[in-house]
């Protein structure tokens, strides 16, 4: 027997079971059936979240304010800065979309006056769709072509640049339409011609100059100088010439127009 210290009582104690089992109930484990769910949708609340703060983030018309924030007197002298071809440091292009917005929107008139005045007519608003087209997308379409030609031949210039530098040379394609509406012999071009030359040519070198200035190789300035100048002249040479010839095809795909009808052809944009 062992021998305890004075005032210990000894107390039964109880063997604990070997097998957990013989307690009664099983040890609780972690509860993996909710698991997966809550991960689901912590992942989808988490993208979600990404996507909106993305979408508010581009979708801010702050982003844009820059590119159309300009007083009507700044816009007044880049049309009328948009004539004369100057030294390429004597130049500025700033980031300014609103001006070319301006002056497609007005091309847009003058070719649904041309058309109009012409007494071409198409149904179901065939002809406004294509003078949008025509314009917004020929100016969206041709800076994106100079923008390629620059990066390839080493030019160094932005696109919103690019857009703003093309746009502002519309001007002179908006000048020629406006005055070829009010007078435009039957069958002699050479009047247009003459225009193209005293508007449209000076329009084109200078937007010419000023980027055979951001070229870098001095053998690329006579290539990019001739891109640049002939994708000017020859966009409003398709206007004039071109665009009811366009315009007449989509017709005929569309079916608008009654067949042997005659179309006038005697107007400033007809060959």
């Amino acid at each position: 027997a062992m021998d305890y210290p004075p005032g210990y009582t000894p107390s039964p104690r109880q063997r604990a079971p070997s097998v957990p089992e013989a307690e009664g109930n099983a040890p609780q484990g972690p509860d993996f059936s909710n698991m997966h769910s809550q991960i689901g949708h912590m992942m989808w609340e988490a993208g979600s979240k990404q996507i909106k703060d993305s979408f508010n983030s581009y979708g801010r018309i702050d982003l844009f304010r820059p590119y159309f924030d300009v007083e009507p007197i700044q816009v007044r002298n880049r049309l009328l800065q948009s004539f004369l071809p100057r030294k390429p440091s004597q130049i500025v292009v700033m980031n300014d979309l609103y001006g070319p917005c301006m002056i497609v929107l007005t091309m847009v008139a003058f070719l649904l006056w041309n058309m109009k005045s012409s007494g071409f007519t198409i149904q179901n608003g065939t002809l406004m769709g294509t003078a949008f087209v025509s314009c917004f997308a020929a100016w969206l379409f041709l800076s994106g072509i100079l923008y390629t030609i620059c990066f390839l031949l080493s030019t160094e210039v932005s696109l919103v640049h690019i857009f703003s530098l093309f746009g502002y040379s519309m001007t002179s394609h908006c000048v020629v339409l406006l005055l070829t509406s009010i007078y435009h012999p039957s069958h002699d071009h050479l009047y247009f011609f003459l225009l193209m030359g005293i508007f449209c040519l000076p329009s084109a070198l200078r937007m010419a100059f000023y980027l055979s200035s951001k070229t870098r190789e001095k053998t690329y300035k006579a290539t990019l100088m001739a891109a640049v100048v002939g994708i000017h002249l020859l966009y409003i040479t398709y206007l004039h010439f071109g665009f009811h010839v366009v315009l007449e095809e989509i017709d005929e795909i569309l079916g608008d127009a009654p067949a042997n009808v005659p179309v006038k052809v005697a107007i400033p944009v007809s060959a």
